[in-house]
């Protein structure tokens, strides 16, 4: 299915982009910049809020006045079909449920928010809902690793409707999540989208990019007869709803876009003790 949808990526951390090619990636949010995305050709763009590395009240009013621009932009230009994408962290870190209660204050009413957290090239999976971090090719659930540990951001269950009441500290108990998982029958996907209301939670499995390209195929339709989403994803998802292409240039093509004739390389690190092969 074609997207005509315009996917709107409010990433709370650099790294957010990794899956995806060939659009905008703004680091600034006022009005005519946002307008430049929003007008851009790719399906696409993203912002990047950085607000994972913020104290709640800092991250809330950096998505606030990013989300009273977009407003305004989406007027601006008669901007009528979108998806909001708050892109987070793959381990479970990060502002939940802040960064989506201030989105749906701003931008909505949403039927459901979901929760994505699989980020599949990085051995993230969700399996009957539960998260799993792939260690040394074994599924490990997400809160046995060192990512739950977090000073800022940890927790307690990889169970995603536990997660959600844990971290919505009992407002939204752990039977209200509606589940969506990879052995339901897939006819039954597109009516039960077409039944959530009132900004419904809830959480998808994927354990491979064919599990998100048929969730995101179902969203579209389902978006094209009036529902609105709101998203808190992991980057896999993007890729699915964006129906990218594959990446116009090989790797093994890379070397040649070098600067000033010297070539160079990024080493990107992380602050756990995560195995290098993995």
């Amino acid at each position: 299915m074609p997207v005509n949808a315009k996917i709107i990526v409010l990433d709370d951390d650099p790294t957010g982009s990794q899956t995806v090619h060939s659009c905008l990636l703004l680091t600034q949010w006022d009005v005519a910049t946002l307008c430049l995305g929003l007008a851009d050709a790719a399906p696409l763009f993203f912002v990047l809020t950085n607000t994972r590395s913020l104290a709640p009240s800092e991250a809330e009013q950096v998505l606030r006045e990013v989300c009273k621009n977009l407003k305004t932009a989406i007027a601006t230009l008669g901007i009528t079909d979108y998806l909001v994408v708050s892109r987070s962290d793959s381990t479970l870190r990060g502002h939940y449920p802040l960064e989506t209660d201030v989105i749906a204050a701003e931008l909505g009413p949403f039927d459901a928010h979901f929760l994505v957290p699989a980020f599949l090239e990085g051995g993230r999976i969700t399996i009957d809902s539960v998260h799993y971090l792939i260690i040394e090719g074994v599924p490990t659930p997400v809160h046995q690793t060192e990512f739950a540990q977090d000073s800022v951001f940890g927790y307690h269950h990889s169970y995603l409707p536990d997660y959600v009441a844990e971290k919505t500290a009992g407002q939204i108990a752990a039977a209200q999540v509606w589940r969506f998982l990879t052995k339901d029958p897939a006819e039954e996907r597109l009516p039960r989208l077409m039944q959530l209301a009132i900004n419904q939670p809830a959480v998808v499995d994927a354990e491979t990019q064919t599990d998100l390209d048929a969730f995101a195929s179902d969203i579209l339709l389902a978006t094209q007869q009036g529902k609105r989403f709101l998203f808190r994803s992991a980057a896999s998802l993007l890729t699915a709803l964006a129906q990218l292409p594959p990446q116009p240039i090989p790797p093994e093509a890379m070397g040649q876009y070098v600067r000033d004739h010297q070539p160079g390389v990024f080493i990107i690190g992380s602050h756990v003790q995560k195995p290098l092969n993995n």
